[in-house]
């Protein structure tokens, strides 16, 4: 739940806010009205931080990205090697996105990414996409053994599996929140390393969507 405005912490109450109204009714739901009503302050004073409701989503998004960043750290730490430091890290992701659904679904939109405070390795990966994209005919067909398309594949798993809990697909067929952990574990596992990931920037990934 979002804190009042307290001890002069507006920019967070703020913050705290739209995320509340992002899990309740997703980005639709934030206003800068509905947020100064939930944070108990008039309606002009979100304008104090952030311009508008664009710059308060980006600066919500860029929460959502320091928490799965953070929590993908944590879990990748003492890895044995890039290829199981960039698994544990799809895997952190799926717990994510299950604790904390309105910033996964933040993180998810595409709308806020800004490429300047993206994750370099995130970057590199978008970069190397288009590169081999762009090689050739753009009808050309893809060697599906490029190590991009692994990577490719194996950031598709994650965040398909994400959605899956997320938008309550797998809710409605029995299947509870709290198997997250556990079934992106075995499809990790069962799908096997991806080709390239060291070499490609996977052993830094911090977000697999």
């Amino acid at each position: 739940m979002p804190r009042g405005y307290h001890h002069g912490d507006l920019r967070n109450a703020l913050l705290d806010a739209a995320q509340a109204l992002v899990a309740e009714g997703g980005l639709a739901a934030v206003t800068m009205s509905k947020v100064a009503a939930r944070s108990n302050v008039s309606s002009g004073a979100p304008y104090r931080h952030f311009k508008d409701r664009s710059a308060l989503l980006r600066a919500l998004h860029l929460r959502a990205q320091k928490v799965a960043n953070d929590r993908m750290d944590v879990a990748a730490a003492g890895a044995p090697d890039p290829v199981e430091a960039f698994r544990r890290r799809g895997v952190e992701y799926v717990r994510f996105a299950v604790d904390e659904p309105a910033l996964f679904t933040l993180l998810s939109s595409g709308e806020y990414v800004d490429r300047d405070t993206a994750n370099p390795q995130d970057v590199a990966f978008s970069n190397a996409l288009a590169e081999l994209l762009g090689k050739g005919s753009k009808s050309a067909e893809l060697d599906p053994k490029d190590p991009v398309l692994g990577q490719l594949a194996a950031r598709c798993l994650v965040h398909g599996l994400a959605h899956f809990f997320v938008d309550g697909g797998l809710a409605a067929l029995g299947i509870g929140s709290e198997q997250a952990g556990r079934l992106a574990d075995a499809l990790t596992l069962s799908s096997g390393p991806p080709p390239g990931v060291a070499a490609a920037g996977g052993d830094s990934e911090t977000n697999e969507g």
